[in-house]
C-alpha cells in the first residue's frame, strides 16, 4: 500500500468547519497529528520527507505541539540536528526562543511543518532562526493545501487534491 493510501486509510482528511491557525475558516481539516498514533506510518512519512531534502541539510527545525513528533522522527532518521522553535520565548529559565540544538551560521537549516496553507508558520520559524544566527535554506511539509510565497524553496509530499481523489 502506498504512503498516500495509508494516510487516506487513517482518514487524515476531515470534512468539517474548523478555524485554521493562519487562514481563517475552512470546511476541510488535514489532521496529520493522527499519524503520531501509528509509529510505522510516522517513520515512513519522516523518511519520505528526508528523501526530499536539498543537499547538505544539517539541521531541521519545527515549532509547536504538532511539530515535535514529526521533527524528532525526521531528525532521528536523517541524522540531522533538531531545533525546536517556540512561538514566544519562555518567560522563565533561560528565556530562549530555541530548544534542542542551537544552530550556527554554518548550519543549513530546513524548516518543517505538517501542513502548508499560507506559509505563516514557516516564515515565522525562519525569521526566528535567522534572528538567532541560523541559515534557513528551505522548507519541507507533508501536505501542501494552499499557495504560499516563501523566501526559500519548499518541497511537499502531497497536495490537498491528492487526498481528495
Amino acid at each position: 500500500m502506498s504512503l498516500l493510501e495509508k494516510l487516506k486509510e487513517i482518514k487524515i482528511l476531515e470534512n468539517r468547519e474548523v478555524d485554521l491557525k493562519n487562514a481563517g475558516r475552512s470546511g476541510v481539516y488535514v489532521n496529520l497529528k493522527k499519524i503520531y498514533g501509528y509509529p510505522e506510518l510516522l517513520r515512513e512519512v519522516a523518511v519520505a520527507i528526508a528523501d526530499k531534502f536539498p543537499e547538505g541539510v544539517t539541521c531541521v527545525a519545527v515549532e509547536g505541539y504538532g511539530g515535535i513528533s514529526l521533527g524528532t522522527e525526521v531528525s532521528s532518521n536523517s541524522g540531522c540536528h533538531l531545533t525546536l522553535v517556540r512561538e514566544n520565548p519562555k518567560s522563565y529559565g533561560l528565556k530562549r526562543w530555541l530548544d534542542g540544538y542551537s544552530p550556527t551560521k554554518e548550519d543549513r537549516i530546513l524548516v518543517l511543518d505538517d501542513v502548508l496553507t499560507t506559509g505563516g508558520s514557516l516564515r515565522r520559524m525562519a525569521d526566528i532562526l535567522k534572528t538567532n544566527g541560523g541559515n534557513v535554506i528551505g522548507a519541507g511539509v507533508v501536505v501542501k493545501r494552499g499557495e504560499a510565497v516563501l523566501p526559500f524553496p519548499c518541497s511537499y509530499l502531497f497536495n490537498l487534491e491528492d487526498l481528495t481523489r
